[in-house]
Order: C-alpha cells, then sequence, then structure tokens
C-alpha cells in the first residue's frame, strides 16, 4: 500500500495518504519510495539464526546433486577445529535417490572426522573417524544417523567459539534484513546463542528483532537458568520440544506405517508423559508459550494431548500453544487444535520443497491430511508462517508465492491446490498472524499509530499483483524501529 509514515522514538506516531509511492519521515531523516508499497515488517516465526550462520559459513551441500559431487565439495573444504562439516544434502534429488555410505567419506576422508546433516537437519552422514570420537564402533555402521542417535557425535565436535557464534548470528540477520525480516522466531535456542543475541541486542548491533525459543527437550533451560525476559531487540519467549523427527528421513511419526517403508512408524521422540513434565515445569517458571515441533500425524496427536492436559491447569488459558510444522494433520485434530486454542505454526515452502518426496512416504490415501493451511483456516485454526531456515531459504516472498499458488519445484500446476490460501491470507501470515504466535501482535504486525514502526517496502503492491509476479517482486528497503537496516535503492 502507499502511505507515508511518522516514526517517532522508534514508533509509528501519524499516518498519511500518499498518492505516488511510500515515504518514512523520521527525526532526522525522509526515505521515499515512489511506486513502491510499504507493509508491516515481515517476520519468521520458525527460523534457526545460528544455523543459517553457520550453512553460510560451512560446506554448502545443497546444490548437490550425487553423493561423489557431495563429497567433492568437502574436499573443498578446510576443517574447522580438526571436523569436516557440511549441511544441506538431499538425497531424494540425487540421480539414484539412495542414502549416502560411510564407505564413500572414509575413502575421501581416512583420518580427518567429517559431520554433515542432511537438508531438514535430522539426519547426520558421518564418516569412521567421527564415530570414534563419539565413542562408537564403527564396524557395520551405515554411517547415517538419524534424530537422537546424531547426539554422540554432535557432542564430540568442538565447541564453537563466542566470537564465532557472534559471527554467525550477525550474518543470519544481515540477510534477513535484506530479505525484509524484521524480526525471526529463533528456534532451540542453547543458553550460549541467547546469551550473545541477548548481548548483540543491548549492543545495538542487532539489525533484527529476535524472539528466543530455548532448548527445552530435557529441561535444558532449567540447567542453564534461563527464564523469561523481555527487551526490545531481544526477547525470551518460550520453550521449545521435538516430538518427532523428519518425513524425508522418515522420522515423522506416523500412525500407520510410511507407504515406502512399510515396517516404519518414525519415531516417538518423546512421549506425551515426557512433553507435559517438562511443559509443566516451563508453566511452573513463568514461561508463556511453548513450541513443540511435530510433522507426522501421530506425532501431531500426541501434542494435542499433551496441550488438552496442559490446557487443565488453572494458569494455562491464555498460554500460546504452538505446533510446529502441523504438516501431517488427521480431519479431527484439526477440530481439536481449534477448540484447545493451539496455533499451527507452518513453514509454506516445505510443501513446495517436499511434494515429490511426501508421496513417496505417504501415499495417495493420506495426502489430503498434508500442508493444509486452507483448512486450518477454514476451521478457524489461526496459522502462523516461517521457513525454518537454513532447511529453506529465508525469502518470506518464497513463502507467500507457495502459500498462494503451490507449485512445487519442478512442476507446472498446483499440487493438493484446494489448501492454496489467498495473498492477503498468506501476508496476513508472515505479519500480524506470526507476531500472533509469540504474543507481540498488540504492538507489531499492523501500520498503525503507537505500533513499532517495523516496516518492509516492495516494488508492487503483493495484495493485488498477479500471483505469478510475487517472485518477481523486490525487496527495496527493511526499517526495524524505525532505522533503515536494509535499503537497495532510497531517495
Amino acid at each position: 500500500m502507499f502511505v507515508e509514515v511518522h516514526v517517532e522514538r522508534g514508533r509509528i506516531r501519524a499516518l498519511l495518504p500518499c498518492a505516488t509511492g511510500s515515504v518514512i519521515r523520521t527525526e532526522t531523516s525522509t526515505f521515499e519510495f515512489p511506486g513502491c508499497s510499504l507493509y508491516p515488517g515481515f517476520v519468521d516465526n520458525h527460523a534457526h539464526i545460528m544455523g543459517l550462520g553457520e550453512f553460510l559459513s560451512n560446506t554448502r551441500l545443497d546444490s548437490s546433486m550425487s553423493e561423489q559431487q557431495a563429497v567433492q565439495f568437502l574436499l573443498a573444504d578446510e576443517p574447522r577445529d580438526g571436523w569436516v562439516r557440511g549441511r544441506g544434502w538431499n538425497h531424494e534429488l540425487w540421480s539414484d535417490a539412495q542414502l549416502p555410505t560411510r564407505s564413500s567419506l572414509d575413502d575421501a576422508f581416512p583420518v580427518v572426522p567429517v559431520y554433515t546433516t542432511r537438508i531438514d537437519g535430522h539426519c547426520a552422514w558421518v564418516n569412521s573417524e567421527a564415530l570414534r570420537r563419539a565413542g562408537i564402533d564403527p564396524k557395520g555402521h551405515s554411517g547415517l544417523l538419524v534424530d537422537d542417535d546424531m547426539l554422540p557425535v554432535m557432542n564430540a565436535i568442538p565447541a564453537y567459539s563466542d566470537e564465532t557464534i557472534q559471527a554467525f548470528i550477525l550474518r543470519a540477520a544481515t540477510l534477513c534484513s535484506e530479505h525484509g525480516i524484521t524480526e525471526v522466531h529463533d528456534m532451540d535456542v542453547s543458553e550460549a546463542a541467547a546469551r550473545i543475541t541477548r548481548e548483540l541486542a543491548e549492543s545495538g548491533k542487532l539489525p533484527i528483532r529476535v524472539q528466543s525459543f530455548v532448548r527445552g527437550q530435557n529441561g535444558e533451560w532449567l540447567e542453564h537458568g534461563l527464564l523469561p525476559a523481555g527487551g526490545e531487540f531481544h526477547r525470551m519467549a518460550g520453550v521449545k520440544l521435538f516430538a518427532d523427527g523428519a518425513l524425508g528421513s522418515r522420522g515423522a511419526l506416523l500412525s500407520a506405517p510410511y507407504s515406502d517403508d512399510i515396517k516404519n512408524f518414525g519415531i516417538e521422540v518423546v512421549t506425551v508423559e515426557h512433553m507435559l513434565t517438562q511443559c509443566n515445569a516451563a508453566l511452573d517458571a513463568g514461561w508463556q508459550a511453548i513450541a513443540i515441533h511435530a510433522i507426522g500425524d501421530q506425532a501431531v496427536t500426541n501434542v494435542i494431548d499433551t496441550y488438552e492436559a496442559l490446557r487443565k491447569r488453572d494458569d494455562a488459558a491464555e498460554v500460546i500453544l504452538r505446533i510446529e510444522h502441523a504438516q501431517h494433520v488427521r480431519p479431527e485434530d484439526v477440530e481439536r487444535m481449534l477448540r484447545l486454542n493451539i496455533v499451527a505454526c507452518v513453514q509454506p515452502t516445505h510443501c513446495t520443497s517436499d511434494a515429490v518426496m511426501a508421496e513417496k512416504r505417504l501415499g495417495q490415501q493420506r495426502l489430503p491430511w498434508s500442508y493444509r493451511w486452507r483448512s486450518f483456516i477454514d476451521a478457524g485454526v489461526h496459522i502462523g508462517a516461517g521457513s525454518d531456515f537454513p532447511i529453506e531459504d529465508p525469502s518470506v516472498l518464497a513463502g507467500i508465492d507457495a502459500f498462494v499458488r503451490r507449485i512445487p519445484r519442478g512442476m507446472v500446476a498446483p499440487w493438493l491446490d484446494h489448501e492454496c490460501i489467498s495473498q492477503q491470507e498468506a501476508l496476513f501470515a508472515f505479519t500480524e498472524g506470526a507476531h500472533m504466535t509469540s504474543g507481540m501482535d498488540y504492538r507489531r504486525g499492523k501500520l498503525a499509530v503507537g505500533y513499532d514502526a517495523d516496516f518492509t517496502i516492495v516494488d508492487r503492491d503483493l495484495l493485488s499483483c498477479k500471483p505469478e509476479e510475487i517472485l518477481e517482486t523486490n525487496i527495496l528497503a527493511t526499517f526495524t524501529a524505525g532505522v533503515c537496516r536494509y535499503s537497495r535503492h532510497a531517495t
């Protein structure tokens, strides 16, 4: 929309009509964007800032088209702290679609330990030396580790220094600004990442706002003394848990076996009882938001069972209960989510990336339960949107396009198009709707007097342009708290 915005002390002081484009006037500067539209700042409500910084800094395997090519990419890297690390391989895109083997890494790296993760972050491909460093006998081992089995090797890798973590966070946050993102809900945050994010925010170096959802699978937040805390650019917002793994690595927990692996139901990472114990501890400490990863339909049911028990507490009526991903949800569970006021935090580009793989894993009978955004909205279930970067690209425009057109890569027609949503609904999910999933919608997500001056300026009207033009849109500037954090073209 075209508008003139007056900003004072990081808040919107006045909104005036503007016939020629968008104008932002602060106490000291005027920024003019002729013919351009201004929107509330984009929000990514499920992402991994440290992971993105690491992904941008270590060997990227997302463009590898074979196991052999992935190994060649790793050979071009220099070890960091004695280890070679990579992320992003996806065997579903390889010509043979076969999982990689330990032997190929052993041949290339007989002495140096190698640790790489699949695109979803839920499966690791390692060599024998990495297994030995973790105290695991490599004899007969495939070199593949899924979910909790990854932990011994992860724990054997030297921890990053504070300086490296800071560099990762700043590199990722800068890229977010370039994508028009003004706020990120950072998931499964460690004590070190939370501490350094706070320090960057307090020193004025952080260009985006960060809501930290701290690691809580086994009470890690309590072990490190992390508690809810507020701040303008960094807020300790909630606790994060996992109920299952990912669909690509067949770790998502299903109620019936995988169509392409008929003896496998996926992985129940934790029980309902365990989740309830951790959630009750979090509420006892004053946390007001719980986020639990659930991809498979049985995992979603388990999380809803947990939340149903939690809602019986006298102090839980206003707690934000989130299901992260909610990719495969049975119809009866959609109804339960509405009744229990559970929000779905979805990542639309997972759908366009995963469609072909999802058909293999689930079969045609279960596909109607998949990535059901229209179903959620029509039922009255609130959705907020994110990308899950670095698993997906941090582009919000790609997310809006996926919501609206739902065309997977390599296809020309929408996939399960009855679940498409409108451009207005998609934009809402990445702005005010995302803020609602952290309880900040009372001051962010709208162009209204008194609201925070977080803006994204683009070169077309995202609400009225043709759907196929969404991906052609350019981010021209990003403002957080009334300060220009990124500008491609401003006069």
